[in-house]
């Protein structure tokens, strides 16, 4: 056999596996470059990528109904066809309708069922349907007072607490007078049986100012309710809610001794026939800032972001046997008393910007456990709420002379749950005018001194305002005859007319006549004027040098003097004494009334005078007499005022 050389046999095989390996690649190339599948773009199976048809194009799966409202809407569908329907997916599309349908997608109101599903839902009612899921109130059927839904009684007829007391109005002079508490005296008691009720009081005083707010639910995060009672429905199944609103706009009272009264009506926010009407005190008003400084545990309650303003801010604490929850409407007959929470009162009741602690808002808001019977029941609570937005404050100014205060008298018949509330009042109305002091005399008789001439007397005063306030004085003169500014002596007669107002608006008017009828001035009998200017040159040996024969020895050795005499301003005294004694200084003038406060000086045996300054500022230009008086002896002193 003849055998290639072995490098040619190598070279042959590397030819062949080169052309082998040229014409796998060609054909990788080839197959590289051809798609197959439906090239029509019209097609439903189109494929954008193919690039030979391979006859599987069809039109039919793509053709739907393109109507979006229809009920056979296709989202898939490229070409429309006749298929759409409307009438498989229309249905009651009310969610308070007995049939609502939540899958249908096309209302029809006219297949919506009102009526089967609909009745009373509420629980207190006689008709009460638990299988209704529609609520008409109007169709609820309530029993009588006093009475079950068979027409038979069951609860208490006039069983509402009656006081023995009747409540009138009374009046009295003067704000001191006002009563400062309540009359532990007053009985209440149960009509029905004659039994004695528990009667509870409070007292609010309306002195210088009232403040009224109105009341509405604080909206802040989760459910919201002006009053707020835990457990009431979740726990208890009393109530279709926790949660109650105000019918109306409840009113915060504040009296001007520091209590505070919350009044009106909440009703459940998913059954308006159930209602309470309330009844809260608060008392001990204080500033956030001093009864957080009375102790450490003291905390405040503020909305996540609020600040709270501690000067401003009144914090309360409940009054435990005032505060109730009376039960109307639904809840006739049931009560609840309410309690201050936490019992350590480390928490307030607050009032400010932010004060009932779920927003910002100007609020009042406060804790409180709960207690009594609610629909025949027995109940209890530890956790309870108020919690308010408040209007803006609506001050009234109680001016000087209306004045009040009121007694607040309470009582709860727990066997009914009825709850009387009486009101005393009391106004301070001053009746009394003012009057002048007694020491006035209504005619004065005027003398001509010849180096002042005639010197009117100073006006008179009227007497203290028999309640203690202020009074608004003036006074006129009026020339009833001659010219007092004459100067010459002639007679002449005014007629001074005082008016004087209290702050209740009673006034007073006192008539004085001021006679001058052209004669000297006299020494006022009874006061004995000190010689001592006039002495050296009196021939009546009566006044001479101190002797036996002298009767006024011992009084007129005293020797007192007032320099400067006549004075525009002030004068001083001079009191000499022979013993150490207590000595009276008065100052009178011609009318015989004090010019001016008595002064006292108190006896010194080292000191053989002592001066005493008279200050002239407030007198008017005349005579006046200054009356020493020495135990057992008098002094008197003419002292001249010229201005």
């Amino acid at each position: 056999m003849n055998r290639l050389p072995t490098y040619k046999l190598t070279g042959l095989l590397r030819c062949l596996a080169w052309a082998m390996l040229l014409t796998t690649v060609n054909i990788s190339v080839a197959s590289a470059f051809v798609q197959e599948g439906c090239t029509n773009p019209f097609a439903c199976n189109y494929d954008a990528s193919a690039t030979d048809d391979d006859g599987s194009c069809e039109y039919l799966s793509c053709i739907g109904c393109m109507n979006e409202f229809a009920c056979n809407f296709d989202p898939l569908a490229l070409y429309p066809d006749l298929s759409c329907e409307y009438f498989s997916c229309a249905g009651c599309t009310a969610p308070l309708a007995c049939n609502f349908d939540d899958a249908a997608t096309i209302p029809d109101e006219g297949a919506c069922d009102f009526e089967s599903c609909a009745g009373c839902m509420d629980f207190t009612a006689c008709n009460f349907d638990s299988e209704a899921t529609l609520s008409i109130p109007s169709s609820c059927e309530y029993p009588l007072p006093d009475y079950d839904c068979n027409g038979l009684l069951v609860g208490c007829t006039n069983c509402a607490p009656v006081f023995l007391t009747a409540f009138d109005s009374d009046t009295v002079q003067c704000v001191s007078d006002l009563p400062s508490g309540t009359d532990n005296d007053i009985i209440a008691i149960d009509p029905s049986t004659g039994d004695t009720l528990e009667v509870i009081s409070f007292f609010g005083e309306v002195i210088g100012s009232q403040s009224f707010n109105l009341a509405n639910t604080a909206e802040g995060d989760g459910p919201d309710g002006a009053i707020r009672l835990f457990g009431l429905a979740e726990q208890l199944g009393l109530a279709e809610s926790d949660y109650f609103v105000e019918s109306f706009p409840l009113i915060l009272t504040r009296f001007s001794n520091g209590v505070a009264l919350v009044t009106g009506q909440v009703v459940d926010s998913e059954n308006d026939n159930l209602k309470w009407n309330l009844h809260l005190v608060l008392e001990d008003m204080q500033t956030a800032e001093t009864w957080l400084n009375e102790s450490p545990g003291h905390d405040l309650m503020t909305a996540f972001g609020c600040d709270a303003d501690t000067a401003n801010w009144m914090t309360y604490r409940m009054a435990n046997s005032q505060s109730y929850l009376i039960g109307s409407g639904g809840y006739d007959g049931s009560w609840l008393q309410l309690s201050h929470m936490p019992f350590n009162e480390s928490k307030r009741f607050q009032l400010g910007q932010g004060g009932n602690s779920v927003n910002c808002e100007y609020g009042l808001g406060g804790w409180f456990a709960w207690e009594g019977e609610v629909l025949g029941q027995s109940v209890m609570g530890l956790a309870g709420d108020l919690v308010v937005d408040l209007g803006a404050d609506v001050i009234v100014n109680v001016p000087c002379g209306e004045e009040f205060v009121a007694q607040f008298y309470n009582s709860l018949n727990p066997n009914s749950g009825d709850f009387t509330s009486e009101t005393q009042y009391t106004y301070a109305v001053d009746t009394t005018a003012p009057v002048m002091e007694s020491s006035c005399e209504s005619t004065v008789s005027l003398c001509f001194e010849p180096s002042v001439g005639v010197a009117l007397p100073d006006p008179c005063s009227f007497a203290e305002d028999n309640c203690g306030f202020g009074l608004d004085s003036d006074y006129s003169d009026f020339i009833v005859s001659g010219n007092p500014n004459a100067g010459d002596g002639t007679p002449f007669e005014i007629e001074r007319t005082y008016t004087a107002s209290d702050c209740s608006g009673n006034v007073g008017v006192f008539v004085q006549t001021l006679i001058f009828d052209g004669g000297d001035c006299e020494d006022p009998q009874g006061l004995i004027e000190s010689p001592a200017e006039w002495i050296e040159d009196s021939d009546d040996e009566t006044f001479g040098p101190p002797s036996a024969k002298n009767p006024f020895e011992a009084f007129f050795t005293t020797g007192s003097t007032i320099a400067p005499n006549p004075t525009a301003s002030s004068s001083t005294l001079r009191v000499q004494r022979t013993q150490a004694a207590k000595v009276t200084v008065r100052v009178y003038n011609l009318a015989g009334q004090e010019a001016m406060p008595s002064i006292q000086l108190d006896g010194n045996e080292r000191e053989s005078s002592a001066l005493v300054l008279l200050d002239a500022s407030e007198l008017l230009s005349g005579c006046y007499l200054v009356r020493i008086e020495y135990p057992g002896e008098v002094e008197t002193l003419r002292w001249i005022v010229s201005k």
